[in-house]
């Protein structure tokens, strides 16, 4: 079922859930620009029929939310309260997050800034630390001095490659958004290329501004690392890391799993992207997690 959510800044986000809504929620959180809808809809039936009620949303400046003024910038905290208003509007008390990339950023700051709305944390693909990723996107050497490493060197050669062609048509973006998200996925299965043509397709016919969504990188730089705030997590967590990720290296799936208290990791044979080459595999471990006891 398909809602909209008024969130306290006035803004509008769109959400979709599947399942009973008595049974317990799982918040899927998608990673910087995008779309709810990036959470393949089989994956959420299949963890709703597992027995919860599953959310999926699109984040301000993404989708059918509202997009905000460029003069009104934002950082992780605003997102973070986005993820929180969708639990209110939804009248969930408490959720299962699961959180991509950057909405792995989020469900670090979820769990900690409102930890009595956070039953479980899986954290995928995802890092306490996004300077590395930034420095690189950006064409900045990384200095030693972080403590993570910077994405593989042929996605560096992705990135500046295309800092050096930026779109100028409609078209020029549809392609853009495609080699975007095909740059993600590595490792033994590669990159599934009619599905993510048809999320790319999808994505444009949601939206009238697809470059809004490039703002969350802005929030991104704007927004501290969390090397220590992952160690006052309490709540039950896993981490699920690529072993070919190729923005966060496995060591950042390994210096979460080793920080926050009691966390869990598995390791799977993907790169950054996990949608649809992978559902299975990830729908299976968060299903098997979920199901734990405390």
């Amino acid at each position: 079922m398909e809602t909209f959510i008024r969130q306290s800044e006035g803004l509008t986000l769109w959400a979709e859930t599947f399942g009973v809504p008595s049974h317990p929620a799982v918040l899927l959180v998608m990673g910087a620009t995008g779309q709810g809808v990036f959470w393949p809809e089989r994956f959420c039936i299949q963890l709703a029929q597992s027995g919860h009620f599953v959310i999926r949303y699109d984040h301000r400046d993404t989708g059918r939310s509202s997009a905000v003024s460029a003069l009104h910038p934002y950082t992780l905290n605003a997102l973070t309260s986005d993820a929180v208003a969708v639990l209110d509007g939804l009248n969930v008390a408490k959720a299962a997050v699961v959180g991509l990339s950057m909405g792995g950023f989020i469900g670090q700051l979820m769990a900690t800034q409102h930890p009595q709305r956070v039953e479980r944390l899986v954290l995928m693909s995802t890092t306490a630390d996004h300077r590395p990723c930034v420095a690189a996107s950006l064409g900045i050497p990384t200095t030693k001095l972080l403590r993570l490493p910077p994405p593989t060197s042929a996605f560096q050669d992705y990135i500046k490659k295309a800092r050096r062609h930026r779109p100028k048509s409609a078209d020029d973006l549809y392609a853009s958004a495609y080699d975007a998200l095909a740059a993600t996925y590595a490792g033994p299965k590669g990159c599934p290329t009619a599905e993510v043509k048809a999320a790319i397709r999808l994505a444009s016919s949601r939206t009238d501004n697809l470059m809004a969504a490039f703002k969350h990188g802005l929030a991104v730089s704007a927004s501290k690392n969390r090397l220590k705030l992952v160690r006052d997590i309490r709540v039950p967590t896993l981490v699920i890391h690529g072993r070919f990720d190729p923005l966060f290296p496995l060591e950042h799936g390994q210096y979460l799993a080793e920080n926050i208290p009691g966390a869990q990791m598995l390791v799977l044979n993907m790169g950054h992207s996990f949608m649809w080459s992978w559902d299975d595999e990830v729908g299976a471990a968060v299903e098997g997690f979920l199901r734990l006891p405390h």
